[in-house]
């Protein structure tokens, strides 16, 4: 589940993103009535947490662990290096979590002009 770079305010694009097992093997996420929510842990310049304030959203049913992440201004609002946890929460109140952080980092982009 490798996220990959995002640039510093840009949140056009989501990201998709495959939850895996410990295995390598997609996670069946579609029990009903998941909800995704993340956590991002700042590793530089500061070790703060906060919540994903961006759109987490299955692109089917779940069954396939595939997901987009479309970034809020705060998940990119800053340069970085961050750890990265999901959890999906389901009507019953259980829930899962990914095992392990992913790392993403937030890249400062200077546009030149022509």
């Amino acid at each position: 589940m490798a996220l990959g770079n995002a640039i510093k305010g840009a949140r056009h694009t989501p990201i998709t993103i495959t939850w895996k097992t410990g295995a390598g093997v997609a996670f069946d996420l579609s029990a009903a009535g998941g909800t995704l929510t993340g956590t991002m842990i700042s590793v530089e310049p500061s070790s703060t947490s906060r919540a994903i304030d961006g759109a987490l959203a299955f692109t089917g049913t779940g069954s396939d662990g595939e997901f987009t992440w479309t970034f809020g201004a705060v998940d990119v609002g800053t340069v970085g290096v961050f750890n990265v946890q999901f959890k999906c929460t389901y009507t019953d109140t259980t829930f899962d979590i990914t095992k392990g952080m992913e790392t993403l980092e937030v890249l400062d982009v200077t546009v030149v002009a022509a």
